[in-house]
């Protein structure tokens, strides 16, 4: 049996490294979960508990502490692999915190240590246990919805984009040189990204980090499960409402993020996902330095070009958007294209109205992703160009199917840099809204 002094040392000399030294409220949450469990209080371990001693955050209807405290335990979980695999690969003992669930484990390293043909912690093998119990169905869901959406976005694309697998026959070989694991990895990685337009279906985007983390699993040193998961991290983070769960959701996107460039830095999704949660975060100018290097890298890759659009949009430089949205150019990739409602949103910024109507219009014509924000700033130009009926309707129709949708909100943030459009598409939402 392991003393509880011989725990509370090695507490200690975890909390005290340089994984854990930058970080308070990874430590509180180490320090409170293994100071209950010695105390005898293991079973009310629970997340609401956690919520309420640890980070002082009141339960409500719309879930945000208890999504902090998931998103802090899965930072918890990583910090605590990392510590072992380097400063603390000699600890006699190991706190680890098994998927599912928040009890800390004590166990001596012997019983913890993978053999040289292991490639993750036990923490890791239990996430990866879990997601094949339980997600391999609702991943087998995604890639049908996948393929179906893929060919009814295939029957409406320009004749000028192709669809081809992002690997090449050369990467694929050598993938299964690895392991056919990676190979599935890859595969699965690709087919989910197609998956990431229209950004607002948090359901989906929900499945779609879920399938991320097992490709984690799947193959721990392949950066498309890095990449795939720092992308929705990203727009989980600017879409929620609480601030510390917005904290903790990009803090670790950029995790993810930085892991997947140093993985595999002449991958443009990887550089394009990168760009994309720099730009979330406020740093304008690494996040347009890894736009260009994706661009550079992958300039037909269809979701790599929308990826840099969408990261244009929230740093305001419409040209990059027009850019790489324009529907004229080549694009490869599975899945669906979001160009035709970027390209419509740089020419709103850019007061071409007449494009905005005419990419929004294409959009909805070719099977493209429609989203809320496709008809409010439909709304935009149709006002701008004296089209009050036009812009009505589209405002009605936006409401009328997604009533609850926070469309100021998701204006302020995305055009967080642009305030006159952001005055312009806030003015026709009140204008045309019912009082």
């Amino acid at each position: 049996m392991i003393e509880a002094e011989e725990i509370r040392r090695t507490l200690e000399r975890v909390l005290s490294s340089a994984e854990f030294a930058g970080s308070p409220r990874l430590q509180s949450f180490l320090r409170y979960i293994v100071e209950q469990e010695l105390d005898g209080h293991g079973r009310s371990i629970k997340g609401k508990v956690i919520a309420t001693d640890v980070y002082d955050k009141e339960l409500d209807e719309t879930g945000g502490a208890l999504n902090l405290v998931r998103v802090e335990a899965r930072r918890l979980r990583r910090a605590l692999e990392n510590y072992y695999s380097d400063a603390g690969k000699s600890d006699p003992l190991r706190i680890t915190m098994q998927t599912g669930g928040y009890r800390p484990q004590f166990e001596p390293s012997v019983a913890t240590k993978p053999s040289s043909g292991q490639s993750q912690s036990a923490s890791s093998h239990s996430g990866g246990f879990w997601r094949r119990k339980f997600l391999l169905p609702l991943i087998g869901t995604t890639l049908l919805l996948a393929c179906v959406l893929g060919y009814f976005g295939l029957r409406g694309s320009q004749s000028n984009t192709q669809f081809a697998t992002n690997k090449n026959p050369a990467e694929l070989a050598a993938l299964r040189e690895k392991s056919f694991t990676s190979v599935q990895a890859a595969n699965l990685a690709e087919q989910t990204r197609g998956l990431f337009f229209p950004l607002f279906d948090l359901r989906r985007q929900a499945i779609n980090l879920e399938t991320f983390r097992y490709v984690i699993d799947l193959d721990p040193q392949l950066a498309a499960g890095y990449a795939g998961s720092a992308q929705v991290l990203t727009l989980k983070s600017l879409l929620t409402s609480d601030a510390d769960a917005s904290t903790a959701l990009v803090a670790e996107a950029l995790e993810m993020a930085e892991r997947a460039t140093t993985l595999d830095p002449l991958d443009g999704w990887s550089q394009a996902a990168h760009g994309w949660t720099l730009a979330v975060t406020g740093d304008s100018e690494g996040a347009l330095r890894r736009a260009r290097i994706a661009l550079d890298l992958s300039p037909q890759d269809g979701h790599t070009l929308d990826l840099i659009g969408i990261t244009a949009l929230v740093v305001d430089d419409p040209v990059l958007m027009a850019e790489v949205s324009n529907p004229q150019r080549s694009r490869l990739g599975v899945g669906r294209f979001a160009y035709n409602n970027i390209y419509g949103a740089a020419q709103l910024m850019l007061e071409n109205y007449g494009e905005v109507i005419d990419a929004f219009s294409k959009a909805a014509e070719r099977g493209h992703p429609v989203s809320p924000p496709s008809l409010f700033l439909l709304a935009t130009a149709y006002h701008e160009t004296g089209n009050t009926v036009g812009a009505e309707k589209a405002i009605v129709e936006m409401l009328d199917t997604w009533p609850d949708f926070p469309a100021r909100s998701v204006v302020e943030r995305f055009f967080v840099k642009d305030p006159e459009t952001r005055s312009r598409v806030l003015s026709v939402l009140d204008l045309y809204s019912p009082s």
